[in-house]
């Protein structure tokens, strides 16, 4: 017992010493991050990856299969369960499918994107005529493509 409580002391006592090291005081000199950026290029360089990088393929069916879209149509019989499949190229985190009948959203479908090129899909039951747009927007809602569809 007294062997560990010794042992977990010196451990202790050594993460303490390396977060001291860590924490070093900034040079005299130094200047602050947002000083440093002295041309758009360096600024440009820091700034988070822009939306406008990503983009995504959209299509439209009645099912998906092996990560892609099977009967893909422009138009669906009223009660058809309609899929749209995203192909999202050079998206991170999140991306939203934005469901609209004759322009008023109905529905919005938060998906993650696991890399770089990734396929996702959502689904929607429409049992009445109307017609539909799926907008694919990065979650603060740039957009990254569009599908458009009737259900007759």
């Amino acid at each position: 017992m007294m062997k560990s409580t010794v042992l977990l002391v010196i451990a202790l006592a050594a993460g303490v010493g390396h977060a001291q090291d860590a924490k070093q005081a900034p040079a005299a000199d130094a200047k602050p991050k947002e000083a440093a950026k002295d041309t758009p290029k360096e600024a440009a360089k820091d700034a988070p990856k822009e939306a406008s990088a990503a983009s995504a393929e959209v299509k439209v069916g009645t099912g998906v299969a092996q990560h892609e879209i099977v009967g893909e149509a422009a138009s669906f019989p009223a009660g058809t369960t309609v899929w749209v499949w995203s192909k999202v190229l050079n998206g991170e985190g999140n991306v939203k499918h934005v469901w609209k009948r004759d322009g008023k959203e109905v529905w919005t479908a938060t998906l993650p994107v696991g890399s770089k090129q990734w396929a996702t899909s959502s689904r929607r039951a429409i049992p009445t005529a109307g017609s539909w747009t799926v907008d694919v927007q990065t979650e603060a809602g740039v957009a990254l493509g569009r599908a458009s569809f009737t259900v007759q």
